[in-house]
């Protein structure tokens, strides 16, 4: 299941902007954690402040005695605080000093422990303390010296730095991707705007236009080698296009000569069934090389000035040209006019000639004793029949050269009658389409795009 379409454009812009989150979520983790580790630092610092503070209140008073001569400030603090407490010890392991509320039991598993020793432990109610043993040396003789701080100030910290360090990573990190994007698009679109606009040639480029060429010029040099590629492959085509209509055109010319030879000869046969049956193969393979002649007259149509065309009476004369014809096989053949005076500038032999082969295909391909409707609309001709309605997946495809509908009621076609009608509309700047309905086929010529006549 795609997400997102084929584009190179939304690819990278995806694949940046997820890059991008994930290098501020790892260097945002990291930066945390440094955080973390930061303060961890400054509350063990807090606490070696705090013992070597009250390393210096030790002193022997007046008598000669131990004492520790706490400021008055100093002394409310640990008074107050239940948060706070600190303890004196001899080297035996004595409290000499401590404050109102120090958890004497919590200290046991330190009393061995040399030097600075940090601990930590949770009391039943599930408050957390961070403490310090600092031994101090005075007179010669080690006194340990015990602070301890409860963590609810360091978590308070740290969880009101993360709160806002997320917050600001939302605030500030989401429009700044979206920035990012933008500019990423922009820039995306400038550096890739020659290989875009190639992409947007390559699409004009078709059968009939196989002259067209690629702009090589302000083309990046990692793509210019395959614009190159291209344009050669195009020369290639066309010169192999070009040598096939030459032939096609040759051949059809070429067969006519043996053809007349075959008829006259065909003339003199005395058996009139196999005469019948001769002339009719003979009368197919004209008409082939004559469509086979009109696929190559198009190409120079193409390039011919136009005339003022009217669609009204060519639809008369394909109708009164086919109208023997729809006789000859018990079809009624009707011309509706719901548009007056419909003018173009085009070719008129060549409109004539594809709305004849619209008008043979709807012969050949519709059950007898149905009628075919010519209909002319604002720039339009339609060719409606009472035939089965032609599947979807066909209505682009019976379009090509030599392409029949499968389970045809007629198998003698050529192929080729729709291909001209195709490239007839084209050469007008039309469309040529089939509107099925659940009776039949509406074949559209679509010629609204050609050029209007000017008026007088």
């Amino acid at each position: 299941m795609r997400f997102f379409p084929r584009s190179l454009q939304l690819k990278v812009i995806a694949n940046v902007l997820a890059t991008s989150l994930l290098v501020i979520l790892l260097f945002g983790s990291l930066i945390f954690s440094q955080i973390g580790v930061v303060i961890d630092t400054l509350s063990k610092e807090k606490l070696l402040e705090q013992a070597q503070k009250m390393a210096s209140f030790i002193e022997y008073d007046w008598r000669g005695n131990f004492d520790l001569d706490l400021p008055r400030r100093t002394r409310n603090y640990y008074t107050e605080s239940a948060s706070s407490q600190y303890a004196i010890l001899n080297t035996g392991g004595k409290v000499l000093f401590q404050s109102d509320n120090f958890v004497r039991d919590r200290i046991k598993d330190t009393l061995e422990e040399s030097g600075k020793h940090y601990f930590d432990f949770t009391t039943e109610d599930g408050k957390h303390f961070l403490g310090l043993k600092y031994d101090y040396l005075f007179e010669d003789k080690i006194y340990p010296i015990y602070v301890i701080e409860e963590e609810t100030e360091f978590s308070e910290s740290l969880e009101a730095l993360q709160k806002n360090f997320l917050t600001n990573i939302l605030i500030y990190g989401i429009p700044l991707l979206i920035l990012q994007a933008l500019l990423i698009l922009i820039i995306f679109r400038k550096a890739l705007k020659p290989i875009i606009q190639s992409a947007k040639d390559a699409r004009k480029i078709k059968y009939d236009t196989l002259s067209y060429r690629l702009n090589e010029q302000d083309v990046p040099g990692e793509i210019l080698p395959l614009i190159h590629g291209v344009n050669n492959s195009l020369a290639r085509l066309e010169r192999s296009v070009e040598a096939q209509k030459f032939f096609i055109a040759n051949a059809a010319h070429e067969l006519r000569t043996p053809i007349a030879i075959l008829k006259a000869r065909i003339a003199s046969l005395h058996d009139e069934k196999e005469v019948y049956l001769l002339n009719e193969d003979l009368r197919n393979i004209n008409h082939l090389i004559g469509q086979m002649l009109d696929i190559s007259r198009l190409d120079i149509v193409e390039s011919q000035p136009k005339t003022t065309v009217n669609l009204n009476e060519i639809s008369k004369r394909a109708c009164e040209d086919m109208g023997p014809l729809f006789i000859g096989k018990d079809r009624e053949l009707s011309l509706e006019e719901r548009a007056l005076d419909q003018r173009i500038e085009g070719n008129e032999d060549t409109l004539f000639r594809a709305l004849l082969n619209l008008l043979e295909n709807a012969l050949k391909h519709t059950p007898e004793k149905t009628p075919v409707d010519v209909i002319v609309d604002e720039a339009k001709i339609t060719v409606r029949d009472y035939g089965p309605p032609i599947p979807d997946a066909h209505k682009t495809r019976i379009f090509d050269r030599f392409e029949k509908l499968p389970g045809s009621l007629n198998t003698n076609g050529s192929g080729l009658g729709l291909a001209i009608v195709k490239k007839a509309t084209e050469i007008h700047g039309g469309t040529v389409n089939i509107e099925s309905r659940p009776d039949g086929n509406d074949f559209v010529l679509d010629l609204s795009g050609a050029q209007k006549p000017l008026p007088p």
